[in-house]
């Protein structure tokens, strides 16, 4: 049996997955935004699953709530299913959150995460996105970036099983009690890809819509865009952590060598590795980071406490 996290689970179809993976034996966490929620999730809990809180739309939060994960132990898949339609949260919730969780979540052996057949609608540039949610963003360009996450991982990280699913227009709070599609196979295919040992299951890199493997937005599978989608949200995580002096975050890329010694004790973290180049660390905004006054002030500090 598969032990699995699903992000955004105290309703929809995070919550119908959960259930259903409960019922089929699996070991479940679910997860609720907030204390309030938790209620929401009481019957899984009591079904045996664990839960976790965290506002996936809040920096520190996240990272807290990749903590708790880890502490469970390694996760055989996550479901990325936490999602908003609207407002501006969306690229905090849709995007970086997933981002966030891929790099600091120990590494499973499957991948999901919840796309949009919007995503076609998605515009394939980088240019003046507020990753932050400082303005409302757009609900086809977070799941076109999602999408394009979903493939880039399944290329470098090519011993995980990483692909997106597009539930359909399901009759969830957020598709509305109008909408056509089933609601049973919304969440079908995520349970089959974390789960099942079929062949189709086993594949990565797949855009799926009820377990059919379709073609995505070209974008999707262009290398280029990928790495400018993971280039642009590694520099953001950088910007924003290194006022704080605290970890960037970047996926490791796999075969990567393992972090220079100079780094060791610094802060950047343990998932420092960059994407670009295949095997460089030291990109050019770490570097100045390295160099900037608050990080020298903060060495010395350090030398100054060793030798008193």
């Amino acid at each position: 049996m598969a032990r699995v996290f699903i992000t955004g689970s105290a309703d929809g179809l995070g919550r119908a997955a959960a259930q259903t993976l409960l019922d089929d034996g699996h070991e479940v966490v679910v997860h609720a935004r907030n204390s309030d929620r938790l209620e929401a999730v009481g019957d899984l809990v009591d079904g045996g699953a664990t839960a976790i809180v965290g506002d996936i739309s809040d920096l520190d939060q996240t990272r807290s709530l990749a903590g708790e994960v880890n502490r469970l132990g390694r996760m055989d898949a996550v479901i990325h299913n936490a999602g908003v339609y609207s407002g501006p949260q969306v690229m905090p919730v849709n995007i970086v959150a997933p981002y966030l969780l891929t790099a600091l979540i120990d590494r499973p052996q499957r991948l999901i995460y919840l796309s949009s057949g919007a995503h076609r609608s998605g515009r394939a540039k980088l240019d003046g996105i507020d990753w932050s949610g400082g303005t409302a963003g757009s609900y086809s360009d977070s799941k076109l970036f999602v999408t394009t996450l979903a493939v880039a991982v399944a290329r470098i990280w090519p011993d995980v099983l990483s692909n997106a699913v597009d539930p359909g227009w399901v009759p969830t709070r957020m598709g509305g009690p109008g909408a056509p599609d089933d609601l049973r196979l919304g969440h079908l295919t995520q349970e089959w890809l974390a789960t099942s040992d079929d062949a189709d299951a086993r594949t990565s890199g797949g855009y799926w819509y009820h377990q059919e493997r379709i073609e995505p937005h070209p974008a999707v599978r262009d290398q280029r865009f990928q790495d400018q989608l993971l280039d642009a949200l590694a520099r953001w995580q950088r910007g924003r952590r290194t006022a704080k002096l605290c970890p960037r975050v970047a996926l490791p890329i796999a075969g990567a060598p393992p972090r220079p010694p100079a780094l060791l004790g610094l802060g950047f973290g343990d998932r420092f590795e960059a994407f670009r180049g295949g095997s460089g660390f030291f990109e050019e905004g770490v570097q100045q980071a390295e160099k900037s006054p608050e990080l020298q002030g903060k060495r010395s500090t350090k030398r100054s406490s060793r030798t008193t």
